[in-house]
């Protein structure tokens, strides 16, 4: 009988800490926990570091939390009036946002942040640099996400891709080159799935 008290003050805290699954004006941004819940509130930075990328997330209570790439499966927040999907992805040592550019069951396409930061020394603070050409990386099902690059994409997806002749045998050609990425990634897509 001595816990009745802690139960119910237990319960209560539950009760006011679910607020936000029914708040009446939830934020239109989101992330994805690595259990797949989604949590609402609004993204108010993504940090690109040496060592860590983190955003900062604010919650529909309005508090606000730093979260590493490590520790969440991806985000999403509009961006001119469209949804833009980051997923956590650990590349070359180091966990990275990713924006999802083409998602496919067999085959996905991501491309880096647009921002990064460098730091020319030791203790240096950091100097924001746009990319104008940003990473362009593709992840096969089951397989780890690997960069692509424009002089040697063909000879690449000709190797990932061999089981599919008549899609490969494009690659280089008008609508199936670099820049047409995104249509490669579709049509490999369907390819799979109609001959499955």
């Amino acid at each position: 009988m001595k816990f009745l008290p802690t139960i119910f003050v237990l319960a209560i805290l539950l009760i006011i800490g679910s607020h936000p699954l029914v708040a009446s004006n939830p934020g239109k941004d989101f992330l994805i926990t690595l259990d797949g819940s989604k949590l609402t509130g609004f993204i108010k930075t993504i940090a690109i570091k040496q060592k860590k990328t983190q955003i900062s997330f604010e919650n529909n209570l309005g508090t606000t939390y730093t979260i590493d790439a490590s520790t969440i499966f991806g985000f999403a927040f509009e961006e001119a009036g469209e949804m833009s999907l980051y997923e956590s992805k650990f590349l070359n040592g180091e966990w990275q946002f990713l924006k999802v550019e083409k998602k496919g069951l067999e085959v996905s396409l991501y491309k880096s942040s647009e921002r990064q930061l460098q730091y020319s020394g030791y203790r240096s603070s950091p100097i924001v640099v746009q990319e104008k050409n940003p990473q362009i990386w593709l992840q096969f099902k089951g397989e780890e996400p690997f960069r692509i690059y424009r002089i040697t994409f063909r000879s690449v997806l000709r190797k990932k891709m061999k089981s599919y002749p008549d899609l490969t045998k494009m690659f280089g050609k008008r609508g199936f080159r670099y820049r047409n990425l995104s249509m490669i990634v579709d049509s490999y897509n369907r390819f799979h799935m109609n001959n499955s």
